[in-house]
Formats: structure tokens, C-alpha cells, sequence
């Protein structure tokens, strides 16, 4: 029987919680007379001085700290323009952009640190495969395993004392180049996969050494996510109970397999990267007024992104006598009402009537044509109400806002319908990126959980792809 190894992550997290303690916590700089302190504030360290600085052209200074060197850097270390002034003896206060021990570019083997402010427990649970014990490569319990070009990484939600953290590790050699490109596919990833994109400041640990870095993108969070397993997570309420138990045992999670494809595609494909961030950013805002406009633009992006090229021109009946049929029964139709039609909007019927089979031509579709093409490829059956939430995208572009139709609406309605169309792109959207990437399940029909007044639909809460 294998032996269970867990997950031991005390080392680092000493060394974390150790810096994240310093409050006006005394340190030597290794040039330069005068006292200074370390202090961490809030999200930033920061370097007081009282002294001649020695301010530097790469923009780090050394300092020692229990004995031990480190490296700050930080912009502000830079030299003055006025380099007299340098030389003047004088307090100081710096914003410290990042901390270094030792030197990480010769390793090959790392741990990257997030602190976790989802205030969610068991974050992957109901939504991602988790890691298998397999004794050999040490578990945890929300640990998600997944593979970039065949190289594997964990990534785990870590509860110590009064902290949570997201720890990347990888598990075959990178550089640290290729792990901290790695990791950011990691993070966007995981974060549309679960609501939660860890940011803001990280640690990336090999052995004893470290860098600490201040990241311009903070943590974002949002009420969507694309899949759950749970039906019961979604419908809770006591006259749903029903509704769920017919669901339950067909939900599940989303595959390791699936998980690795999708970062795969984040971290080697610019466009799918950059659409995804933003998408993530919008729904961050939870703003009711700007998802709708914003998610027709990514639907949009995807689309284009996703949509398989094709040279080729296909009819759309390949039965000869079943178009002659067609075209034999619509032109009766025509027959029957000519009396009350012009005759050169009959010409013109007459036209495009005998036209109604022409080859589709995939290098000239229309922007409407485009938008659908990557849902007919992947075999995603279109609804009626998806079909309207896609034409929706014309409202905006015309400057309808509120996308308000002859329909007389309440501001409350407006806001309801607005939400509505919200959610259902984002689910068309959810449905584009799982199936590109090989998921074959449910996903879950956001529109029909935020369905208000008016909107009544017949839909399912969870949706076949």
C-alpha cells in the first residue's frame, strides 16, 4: 500500500508571516549612513531612512535583516535628477516594489504564494477534478492538478491559522521565466473556472530563497462561474428542491483535461488571454449597465478567436429534388398572394427564392453569421432566447443602452432585463470557451437563475453542451 504524503508548505509560510509582521522592523543597508526600517502596510512594504541615501541607477540597494541579504527594489531608489541632492542628509519614505533572497534564475523547482481573499472554503469543490493520492507526489485536499506542454503543476487553496492561500507549485523542471508565465495562464484560468483570479502581491519560493512581488493586477471576483456539480448550490430554495434532485448525479466537474487545455490556450494565445482578463474584469465591476455592451464585444472576440477557418463553400441541402421541392412549394405561396404584391418585390422574392439553397460562402459571412458560426461548428444548439440575447449586440451598436425596446419597462425592469441579458451571454460565452476546449456536460443557465417579473422562460437551469 502506498504511503499518503501531504502537502507541507511550513517553511515558506513561516518566512511570509515573519515579513508580513514587520512593523517598523530595523534594518542595515549595506551603503549608506543613517537608520532605517521596513514596514509592512496594508498590501505594500515600505522603507523609512533617516540619512544620506544611497540611491542607485538599477534601482535596489542591499540591506541585512537578521543577519541575512536582501535586495529592495523599488522606483524610487533611482538616482535624483539633481544629484546634489542626493547628498543631503534627510528623512525618506519608499514604496518597495519587490524583495529578493538569494538568486531564483538557477533553479528549477518553485512555489508561488497568493493570499486568498475569495472568503470561500473548499474553493474547487463541485467545480474542478482534484488531484488523485497517488503516493508518490505529496496531496492536498483542494489541490488542482493540470499540464501546460506536458509539464505539470499543482495549484492548492491552503488554509494556515487566520490566513488562506493559492499556492502554483510546479512538478517538472521550468525556468523561472517559463513558471512565472506559467503561472499567470494559471491564474486566469482557475479564476474563470471558479469566480476567483488571485492578485495583488505574490512570493515565489525555491528552497530558502525568494522573490516578493507587488502585482499591478489586483485579485478579482465575480458571482459568475461556468460549472458546478452541486445543483443544490444553485437551487436552495425549498420550492426548487425538486428541480435539483433531477439534476443530481448528472452534473460534474470540470475535467483535469479540459482545465489544462483551457490554460494551455491562455498562456500561447494572446487574443484568448487578453479576452478572458476581460471578461473577468467585467464582471469583477458586477456592474448591471456595462456587462451587457461589454460581453457582446467578447462574445464577439471569442467568436472570431474559436471560429474554425474554412476555404471551402457547402450547400445547405444536398438533396437536388428536396431544393426543386422547396423552392416549387414557396413559389405557390408567392402564387397565392401575387395580387396583393408588387410586381417588382415579386421579381425580387422570385430571386432570392431560387436562390435560397446558394453554397455559404465562410470568407464572406455577415457580422450576424460570424457570431453564430463557431456555435454551429462545436454542435451548440442555439435557443430562441439565445439567438435574441446575440441580436441584442445591435441595440448597442446603435447606441441603445438600456436596450429598450417598444416594450414599456419600470427602471426595475430594466435592470432585471439588463441582468438577464448579462447572464445569458456570459453562459453563450462560458459554452463557447468549455467546448473548444474538449467539455462535454452541463453548464449552468445564468439567465434563468436571475430571471425576474416578465421574464419567465421555460429554459433549463443547467444547460447540455
Amino acid at each position: 500500500m502506498k504511503e499518503s504524503k501531504n502537502k507541507n508548505f511550513a517553511t515558506e509560510l513561516k518566512t511570509i508571516e515573519q515579513f508580513e509582521s514587520f512593523k517598523r522592523y530595523k534594518v542595515n543597508l549595506e551603503d549608506g549612513f543613517g537608520e532605517a526600517y521596513i514596514t509592512k502596510s496594508k498590501k505594500d512594504y515600505q522603507l523609512s531612512f533617516d540619512g544620506v541615501f544611497p540611491y542607485s541607477a538599477d534601482k535596489k540597494i542591499k540591506i541585512l535583516l537578521n543577519n541575512e541579504i536582501f535586495t529592495l527594489k523599488s522606483t524610487d531608489f533611482k538616482n535624483p535628477i539633481h544629484s546634489r541632492l542626493a547628498e543631503i542628509p534627510a528623512q525618506h519614505t519608499f514604496d518597495i516594489d519587490g524583495i529578493y533572497k538569494g538568486d531564483l534564475n538557477n533553479s528549477t523547482f518553485f512555489k508561488m504564494f497568493f493570499f486568498d481573499d475569495s472568503k470561500s472554503t473548499n474553493i474547487f469543490h463541485y467545480k474542478l477534478e482534484k488531484a488523485k493520492h497517488d503516493g508518490i507526489i505529496p496531496w492536498a485536499f483542494e489541490c488542482v492538478r493540470l499540464t501546460i506542454m506536458k509539464k505539470r503543476y499543482d495549484i492548492t487553496q491552503h488554509n494556515d491559522k487566520e490566513n488562506s492561500y493559492f499556492i502554483i507549485e510546479n512538478l517538472d523542471s521550468v525556468t523561472l521565466e517559463e513558471f512565472s508565465e506559467d503561472s499567470y495562464a494559471i491564474q486566469k484560468g482557475i479564476g474563470f473556472l471558479i469566480g476567483y483570479m488571485p492578485g495583488g502581491e505574490n512570493y515565489i519560493f525555491s528552497g530558502e530563497n525568494f522573490i516578493y512581488r507587488s502585482l499591478s493586477r489586483n485579485p478579482l471576483k465575480t458571482f459568475f462561474h461556468p460549472v458546478t456539480s452541486n445543483p443544490y448550490s444553485k437551487l436552495y430554495k425549498s420550492k426548487e428542491k425538486e428541480i435539483a434532485d433531477n439534476y443530481y448525479g448528472k452534473l460534474k466537474v470540470i475535467p483535469s483535461s479540459v482545465i489544462s487545455e483551457l490554460i494551455t490556450q491562455l498562456r500561447y494565445n494572446m487574443d484568448f488571454s487578453v479576452a478572458i482578463i476581460f471578461l473577468m474584469e467585467v464582471a469583477s465591476l458586477k456592474s448591471i449597465v456595462s456587462m451587457p455592451g461589454v460581453f457582446s464585444v467578447i462574445l464577439e472576440s471569442f467568436a472570431n478567436i474559436i471560429i474554425i477557418k474554412q476555404n471551402k463553400q457547402e450547400k445547405l441541402i444536398t438533396d437536388k429534388d428536396l431544393v426543386g421541392d422547396i423552392i416549387h412549394d414557396m413559389n405557390t405561396v408567392i402564387d397565392k398572394h401575387s395580387k396583393k404584391i408588387h410586381p417588382e418585390a415579386e421579381i425580387k422574392m422570385r430571386r432570392r427564392i431560387n436562390e435560397i439553397n446558394k453554397p455559404v460562402n465562410f470568407n464572406r459571412l455577415t457580422n450576424a453569421e460570424k457570431l453564430r458560426a463557431p456555435f454551429d461548428q462545436l454542435k451548440i444548439k442555439l435557443s430562441e432566447a439565445e439567438e435574441k440575447a446575440i441580436d441584442y449586440r445591435n441595440y448597442l451598436l446603435h447606441g441603445n443602452i438600456l436596450m429598450n425596446n417598444e416594450t414599456e419597462r419600470t427602471s426595475e425592469e430594466i435592470d432585471n432585463h439588463m441582468l438577464y441579458i448579462s447572464a445569458k451571454l456570459y453562459t453563450l460565452i462560458s459554452k463557447l470557451i468549455l467546448k473548444s476546449c474538449g467539455y462535454k456536460g452541463y453548464v449552468i443557465n445564468h439567465s434563468k437563475l436571475y430571471e425576474q417579473n416578465r421574464i419567465n422562460s421555460k429554459e433549463e437551469y443547467f444547460e447540455e453542451i
